[in-house]
């Protein structure tokens, strides 16, 4: 699925895993907490194993799903309760049911692991687009068009997809029933930016590669920290109008919420957005731009390409001094022909570098002075 397509919402809190004693109980010995995701949780055991407990709490049933990492050649501990599901490790074969997971993938050098993906139109990365075009890794479809067949042709090791509520989930256990592993990832559920790289962990653990995701993990919090600095002591913070009306439906994002977590870090702030708060509002377009006025920067305007399109998609715009000062920015300039958004792929794993670009718009003084990497200024 094109990960620019799917609305964040929620307000999560951590479940934490279990280990497994020699009768097969949770205790809680040896648990390690994540530094800011909050949406799954690994443990390591004794013998190199390890729990890895989702928390699925998107649902609205708040569940969790288990999982004994066993790395091949390994023996379990004790009796394995049967809610918790084996899975051998590491995988060879997976299918992939958004365009993010192709970062963590990729960043892990396990490309060639992907057999899979879904909405190969809006995969970004190079190698991979490359792989879909030599049909080395082959367009699953959606989730209400789903390619079963094809799906028990590749025979998976997994397939990591997506969560959402009510119906458009029926497919996650058709392909249950059919014997297949599923694991859902909720890193698009992640508020801060970081919780959103902490999936390097996470996918890691399925290619026994724990050391390297860690490695990568640290070295990119450590760079997204450093560069928080140098904009930490400043008091006056420009006021930011994000996004664009959608059909008359104006939606800003709380303050816990991805995009404004990145946007306080880079010492702005966001016009209207709900302190305390991950999900995002809908506001009257009227109230919107009357407020907007005040504005200093306007940020991620929808799919608008320049300034001209702005203006023609609504009168009321032309009038906003954001605007007539020419100060638009759009995370748009990595966007694909065929609709994909790297922001939302590559980003992921990357936001060190979207934090630049950020102080680059927002603080040009503290910035590095580098070329934008996923953002242009709408002319």
């Amino acid at each position: 699925m094109n990960t620019k397509l799917i609305v964040i919402s929620i307000c999560s809190f951590l479940i934490a895993a279990c280990n497994l004693n020699e009768n097969g109980k949770g205790v809680q010995d040896g648990h390690q907490s994540n530094d800011y995701a909050t949406y799954f949780q690994l443990e390591e055991l004794e013998n190199g194993n390890r729990i890895l407990s989702v928390n699925e709490n998107w649902s609205g049933n708040k569940i969790t799903k288990s999982f004994l990492l066993q790395s091949k050649g390994t023996k379990s501990t004790g009796n394995i309760p049967d809610h918790i599901q084996i899975i051998q490790t590491p995988v060879k074969k997976v299918v992939c049911m958004s365009t993010s997971h192709i970062a963590y993938l990729s960043l892990l050098g396990e490309v060639e692991s992907l057999k899979a993906i879904s909405g190969a139109q809006y995969v970004s990365d190079s190698l991979v687009a490359s792989k879909i075009k030599n049909n080395q890794i082959l367009d699953i479809g959606f989730e209400s068009s789903l390619n079963y067949e094809m799906l028990m042709q590749i025979d998976p090791d997994i397939v990591f997809t997506y969560g959402i509520s009510g119906e458009n989930n029926q497919y996650i256990k058709k392909i249950i029933d059919a014997g297949i592993n599923v694991v859902v990832v909720g890193d698009y559920m992640e508020g801060d930016p970081l919780g959103k790289l902490e999936y390097l962990k996470f996918f890691g653990a399925f290619f026994d590669k724990k050391e390297i995701a860690d490695s990568l993990y640290k070295t990119i919090s450590n760079r997204y920290s450093e560069a928080q600095q140098r904009v930490a002591d400043i008091k006056e913070k420009p006021v930011i109008l994000l996004n664009a009306p959608w059909k008359d439906v104006w939606y800003i994002p709380g303050k816990n919420n991805y995009m404004s977590h990145l946007i306080e870090d880079a010492a702005g702030e966001v016009l209207l957005s709900k302190p305390g708060d991950i999900h995002s509002y809908a506001h009257s377009l009227e109230n919107v731009v009357t407020m907007a006025y005040e504005a200093d920067l306007w940020l991620n305007p929808n799919f608008y390409q320049t300034l001209d399109q702005l203006m023609q998609s609504n009168p009321l715009f032309k009038e906003l001094p954001v605007l007539k000062r020419g100060k638009v920015f759009n995370n748009i300039k990595r966007d694909t022909p065929g609709g994909g958004s790297d922001f939302w792929e590559s980003g992921v794993v990357r936001p060190d570098v979207i934090l630049n670009d950020l102080i680059n718009i927002i603080h040009p003084e503290c910035g590095n002075k580098k070329e934008l990497v996923y953002y242009k200024l709408l002319e």
